[in-house]
């Protein structure tokens, strides 16, 4: 059953994990620090200029954070990055949950939900009668495209920030 949930999950774009280590609450803490800014509503970076002198921006209380990369352009595919904090006895627990900006997954369930069900739709259509013609594919088609579209770019950035954290916090 696992393995099947495993497999179902590289399907959508969410990640969880939970990094185990020896550091202190406080120096975990500290090293969100050092590289998470504060969040703006309007930040300018300059593609061809120096990097933002923090990676990553958000907010950090407490015992949880929500962060997100600071990226140049305008690309909203990136996971925003929730987690929490227990210590425990040698060290600390870290559970991290990776998921896609509101926005853009309530638009990837409009898209989906609409190209999934005309693409059912046309193809009961083409199994009833035929000389209809699989007018289904096409739609289909946009429905991997939009599927893909969001979960490539999401799995990628997912990749990269699980790796950054693992080394930034063991």
């Amino acid at each position: 059953m696992l393995k099947i949930v495993k497999f179902f999950r590289l399907f959508i774009p969410f990640e969880s994990l939970t990094i185990t280590t020896s550091l202190t609450f406080s120096e975990v803490g500290r090293r969100l620090d050092e590289v998470v800014t504060h969040p703006k509503v309007v930040r300018i970076i300059i593609p061809f200029g120096p990097p933002p002198p923090k990676p990553y921006e958000g907010t950090i209380s407490g015992k949880s954070f929500k962060i997100n990369r600071i990226i140049i352009g305008r690309n909203l595919l990136f996971p925003i990055i929730e987690g929490n904090i227990y210590t425990q006895q040698f060290g600390c627990s870290i559970k991290i949950r990776m998921t896609l900006h509101k926005i853009v997954l309530g638009f990837l369930i409009l898209w989906l939900w609409t190209t999934g069900s005309i693409g059912m739709f046309s193809l009961f259509a083409w199994l009833v009668e035929p000389s209809v013609g699989p007018i289904f594919l096409p739609i289909l088609g946009m429905f991997i495209f939009g599927w893909l579209l969001c979960l490539i770019p999401f799995k990628i950035e997912a990749k990269a920030a699980i790796k950054f954290l693992s080394i930034l916090l063991t």
